[in-house]
């Protein structure tokens, strides 16, 4: 394995725990119903007045957290093949599910506009998080098997 394919696992490493840090900001603000530091305000990404199932904005937020937990595994340490083997499988797993949670936001968000009588706003942020979240099943896998980029 040469050095530029080294690097370039590291930044790709470096993008992860970025996105992570940023899902882990995601669910938490949404739990804590947004907060407040000094005159800023940061405000949950649902206005609690039009969510009609609060709980599973919850689990929502918590399967954030829970996906964040999995991006931040240091996936070229894992010693076993076994144990490697299920969380990747997991992993797969919880991206496909989180970008079917994005899409569903997209659509849910363009319903919730229709209903006001609104054009819906274009999805870019979740759409960047879409692409991102199925981008961390080729991370993981040539952290694990830097070989296969070569």
């Amino acid at each position: 394995m040469n050095d530029r394919t080294t690097q370039t696992i590291r930044y790709a490493r470096t993008a992860t725990i970025g996105f992570a840090l940023l899902c882990i900001g995601l669910g938490l603000i949404e739990l804590c119903g947004g907060f407040t530091i000094g005159g800023w305000r940061i405000p949950p990404r649902w206005n609690p007045a039009t969510v009609t199932y609060p709980g599973a904005l919850h689990l929502e937020s918590y399967f954030f957290l829970i996906y964040a937990g999995l991006l931040l595994i240091p996936w070229g340490r894992v010693e076993s093949a076994r144990v490697w083997n299920r969380l990747f499988a997991l992993l797969c797993v919880a991206s496909v599910l989180y970008a079917f949670a994005m899409i569903t936001e997209v659509m849910a968000k363009n319903y919730l506009a229709q209903a006001a009588g609104l054009k819906a706003k274009i999805p870019v942020f979740q759409a960047i998080l879409l692409f991102v979240s199925l981008g961390q099943i080729p991370c993981a896998l040539f952290c694990r098997k830097p070989e296969l980029l070569d």
